[in-house]
C-alpha cells in the first residue's frame, strides 16, 4: 500500500486539552493554513477534527502538544508478509502465528478477518499462494518465504507429511464420519483409547447415542473429545465454546490445557468468549484489518496484554488503531438501574414432565429492565418462559397476568427461501420512523433485506433473529443465546442495543446467555437456575446482579475478578490465592 493511502484518526483526550493545546493545534494545522478546516474549537470549547480530514502531516502537531492530549494514530493497513489471496481481488491474509510445543496460542479478532484461513494453512488443508496464481503451489515456496523463522520447521513437516494434525472445525451442527454412526464409533475412529476423555467431557451417558440425535452442546463436546483423542503434534480448535454452558466451557478449557501440557503438543484456538480464551491461552495473537478485505496477524502478546489491547482498540507495539472506539465494561450500578412499574407479577409455579420437573420461585418483572438468565443447560429455562407466556400450564392451574411474549430460540434455522424483507414485513411496518430507529438501523438490516434467509451466515442469521424478535408487538421479549456465532465486538454492540431497546420502549427483555461478558453488560438483574440437568430445575426470583452472580458462581465453585484497567470479568485460576480469598469472603463475582 502506498504510504499516501494510509488513513489516520486523531484521539483527543478532552480532559487534557488546555488553551495552549487548542492554540497549537489550530495554529499549526496544515489544513487550516491552506484555507481548509482541520483542528477547530467547538461551541462547547472542545477541540475537534473530522476523522476524514486527519492525515499523516498532523503527526507534526502531535509532537508539539504537551501531555499527550492528542495522538495521531494510523488505522489498519495491509502490512507484513502476504501469505494467501483468494482470487485477483479477493481476501488477503498477512503473516501467520507460530505453533509452540506445550503451549496454547489464542487467536482473537472479528469475523471475516482470516482466523479460519490461518488454521487451514497450519493444518495443511490450504497451501499458501503468496498472492500469485501463476504455476503450481507447493510447500517449498512457503518454506522459502519463512526461512530463518520458527515457522519454517512446521512448514517443512507439513511438506514431508511428518506432522500429525487434529482439527476441530468451527461448525459442529453435523458430525460427518463415513464409518461412525454413534458417539462411541466416532471416538474409536480417532483413538486407540476412546474412553480417555468421556468423563472429563461428560460423554459417558451418550456414548451409544446416534450422532444425528445429539444436541448442539453434545455435538461440541463430542467433537472436542474426538479431536483430543487423536495422538497429534498440533491441535487446532475453532470456537470450542459454542453451544456450551458456562461450567462446560470452563471444564473444556481445563481439559484442553491439561492435555496439551501433558503431551507437550502445540495448540491454537480461535475463541470469541473472552473468559474461555483467557483461561485457555498461554499467549495471544490479535488479528485485525478489514473484514472480508484483508487480515493481519499481529505479533504475539501476553494473554492479558493482548485481550486488553484488543478491547482498547489499539495495538501499541504495532502502533495501529484497530477500532475507532474502545470496549469497556460498565457494571449495573454504573448504569444507574431504576425499576419501573411491574409488567408481570407471578406466583410460585411448578411443572412436572415424565423425566423432568421445574420449580419457579415467585417474582416480579418491571418495565424497561433487562434480566439475565444464567444456569446450566437442561434446567428448564425454555419451560420457564412458556409458563410465563401461558403456552404451558403449571401443575396447579394458576391465572397469570395476561402478557404476550416474543421469543428468539437458541437455534435459528432458515426454513424457507423468503427474503429478509419478506420475513420482517410479516411482523412489522418497515416504513415507520420507530422501526427504522429501533430495529433497522441498530441491527444493520438494510444490506440484508434482499437476501434469502438461507444465504445468511451464522452471524447474520443471529442478528436477523434478534431483530425479528424485538420487532414483534409484545409485552415481554426473550432472547435465547443471542451471542452465538458473533465475534466480541458484535456481542458487545448487540448487548448494548438490547439494553437500549428495553429502556427506549419500556418493555422488559430477558436474555439467556452463557457468555458472562454479555450478561455482565446487558443485565440489570438476574434469574439464576440451579438443580440437576435433565432431572430437576429451580428458577430463583429476579435478584440484584451481585447477589445473583455470587449464588450462580458459588454453585459452580468458580470465582471472577475484574481486570484493573478494563473492568472486564476474568476467571481466577482454581486454587489460586485470589480464588481462595474470594471464596472465603463469599465474593465469587467481584464487582469492585
Amino acid at each position: 500500500m502506498n504510504s499516501r493511502d494510509q488513513k489516520y484518526i486523531a484521539i483527543i483526550d478532552q480532559d487534557k486539552v488546555t488553551d495552549e493545546v487548542r492554540n497549537i493545534a489550530v495554529k499549526y494545522d496544515p489544513l487550516n493554513r491552506s484555507g481548509h478546516e482541520g483542528f477547530h474549537v467547538t461551541e462547547d470549547a472542545e477541540l475537534h477534527i473530522d476523522d476524514v480530514n486527519v492525515m499523516r502531516e498532523h503527526k507534526l502537531i502531535e509532537k508539539k502538544i504537551p501531555n499527550d492530549a492528542i495522538q495521531i494514530v494510523p488505522l489498519p493497513s495491509e502490512t507484513g508478509q502476504l501469505v494467501h489471496q483468494y482470487g485477483e481481488n479477493g481476501f488477503r491474509m498477512y503473516d501467520l502465528p507460530i505453533p509452540e510445543d506445550g503451549r496454547i496460542v489464542g487467536l482473537l479478532g472479528p469475523n471475516g478477518i482470516g482466523k479460519s484461513t490461518v488454521l487451514r494453512i497450519l493444518a495443511g488443508e490450504l497451501v499458501p499462494n503468496f498472492g500469485t496464481t501463476i504455476g503450481d503451489l507447493d510447500w517449498n515456496q512457503a518454506i522459502e518465504a519463512f526461512r530463518g523463522t520458527t515457522l519454517q520447521t512446521h512448514l517443512e513437516r507439513l511438506r514431508d507429511d511428518s506432522v500429525t494434525i487434529s482439527y476441530k472445525q468451527q461448525r459442529v451442527d453435523s458430525l460427518h464420519d463415513a464409518n461412525a454412526e454413534t458417539v462411541r464409533d466416532l471416538l474409536v475412529a480417532h483413538s486407540d483409547d476412546p474412553d480417555r476423555f468421556v468423563d472429563d467431557l461428560d460423554l459417558r451417558s451418550i456414548r451409544d447415542r446416534s450422532l444425528a440425535d445429539l444436541s448442539g452442546g453434545e455435538r461440541q463436546r463430542v467433537a472436542i473429545g474426538a479431536t483430543l483423542s487423536a495422538d497429534a503434534d498440533l491441535y487446532l480448535f475453532d470456537e470450542p465454546s459454542s453451544f456450551l454452558d458456562i461450567e462446560q466451557r470452563l471444564s473444556v478449557a481445563q481439559t484442553i490445557r491439561s492435555h496439551v501440557q501433558e503431551t507437550d503438543a502445540a495448540a491454537l484456538v480461535v475463541e470469541h468468549d473472552l473468559a474461555t480464551l483467557d483461561l485457555l491461552s498461554d499467549a495471544i495473537h490479535v488479528l485485525y484489518g478489514e473484514p472480508g478485505g484483508f487480515g493481519v496477524v499481529a505479533q504475539q502478546l501476553a494473554v492479558r496484554t493482548g485481550i486488553n489491547q484488543f478491547l482498547d482498540g489499539r495495538l501499541k507495539e504495532e502502533n495501529v488503531q484497530i477500532r475507532r472506539n474502545s470496549i469497556d465494561f460498565p457494571t449495573a450500578g454504573e448504569r444507574g438501574v431504576q425499576y419501573g412499574d411491574p409488567v408481570l407479577d407471578y406466583p410460585r409455579l411448578e411443572k412436572s414432565f415424565e423425566d423432568f420437573s421445574l420449580t419457579v420461585e415467585s417474582g416480579q418483572i418491571h418495565t424497561g429492565e433487562s434480566i439475565g438468565i444464567v444456569g446450566e443447560n437442561a434446567l428448564g429455562k425454555t419451560t420457564f418462559v412458556k409458563l410465563l407466556a401461558g403456552s404451558v400450564e403449571a401443575d396447579e392451574r394458576t391465572v397469570l397476568d395476561e402478557v404476550t411474549v416474543s421469543y428468539k430460540p437458541q437455534y435459528i434455522t432458515p426454513d424457507s427461501d423468503e427474503t429478509v424483507r419478506e420475513r420482517f414485513t410479516a411482523v412489522a411496518d418497515l416504513h415507520t420512523q420507530s422501526f427504522t430507529r429501533r430495529i433497522q438501523d441498530p441491527f444493520e438490516l438494510e444490506p440484508l433485506y434482499d437476501r434469502s434467509l438461507g444465504s445468511l451466515s451464522g452471524g447474520e442469521l443471529q442478528r436477523t433473529g434478534i431483530a425479528l424478535c424485538l420487532a414483534r408487538d409484545a409485552d415481554l421479549y426473550l432472547l435465547d443465546e443471542p451471542s452465538a456465532f458473533l465475534d466480541v465486538s458484535r456481542r458487545v454492540s448487540l448487548a448494548d442495543k438490547i439494553h437500549q431497546f428495553s429502556k427506549q420502549t419500556d418493555h422488559p427483555v430477558l436474555v439467556v446467555d452463557h457468555d458472562l461478558f454479555v450478561i455482565d453488560r446487558v443485565a440489570d438483574r438476574l434469574i439464576v437456575f440451579d438443580g440437576e440437568p435433565s432431572r430437576h430445575g429451580r428458577a430463583s426470583a429476579p435478584q440484584a446482579m451481585r447477589s445473583g452472580m455470587n449464588a450462580f458462581l458459588a454453585s459452580l465453585e468458580i470465582t471472577f475478578r475484574r481486570d484493573e484497567r478494563t473492568g472486564r470479568p476474568r476467571v481466577n485460576k482454581p486454587g489460586s490465592q485470589l480464588d481462595r480469598k474470594q471464596k472465603s469472603s463469599g465474593e465469587y463475582y467481584y464487582s469492585g
